[in-house]
């Protein structure tokens, strides 16, 4: 897609796209709207891809660069949380299976249990592909809530690398969902 879109308008003050402009931004995040409603059930993908359309736009003219997020995954993140948004108000309306109304929600809840684990088994999975033995470590002991402290003392190593590594990992982070 031409990127003279995003920098030209990329804050909330510019809200209008061209038909074309917004067809060049559909055609390009339309795998990545498909992918993500292919997670759920075939009868609600139609209307899930239609949220996440939805979505694209209103993340558009919402972006503001001078957050220091890259549009990128600001689109995307936007986009799958709209989709699962809609979907959870989809499975609470969904009548038209002739089951208990408390199996139907078990099931859908469960259903949706398993594609939020397997998107983030999926994330980590190729996260730590991507760390090193360092990373890993350092980030295995700051999401078990360690403070700075007292990873440097458990990994041997200084406060302020704990920091670097930290925005490292981040940095790969961010990486991930921009590409």
């Amino acid at each position: 897609m031409d990127k003279m879109i995003f920098e030209n308008e990329n804050t909330a003050e510019n809200t209008s796209l061209s038909d074309s402009e917004f067809l060049d931004l559909l055609s390009e995040y339309s795998p990545y709207i498909e992918s993500v409603a292919s997670s759920f059930p075939v009868r609600h993908r139609e209307d899930l891809i239609q949220e996440g359309m939805v979505a694209l736009d209103s993340a558009y003219r919402s972006y503001d660069a001078e957050k220091n997020v890259p549009i990128e995954a600001y689109l995307k993140i936007c986009i799958k949380r709209r989709i699962f948004s809609a979907y959870r108000l989809m499975k609470k309306s969904d009548e038209t299976v002739d089951i208990d109304d408390n199996e139907i929600s078990d099931t859908v809840d469960i259903e949706y249990d398993i594609v939020e684990k397997k998107y983030a088994e999926d994330f980590f999975l190729d996260l730590r592909g991507k760390l090193t033995d360092l990373e890993k470590n350092v980030l295995s002991e700051y999401l078990a809530d360690k403070t700075y402290q007292q990873i440097s003392e458990k990994l041997g190593i200084s406060e302020k690398t704990v920091d670097n590594t930290l925005v490292r990992i981040k940095n790969k982070v961010k990486k991930y969902f921009t590409e």
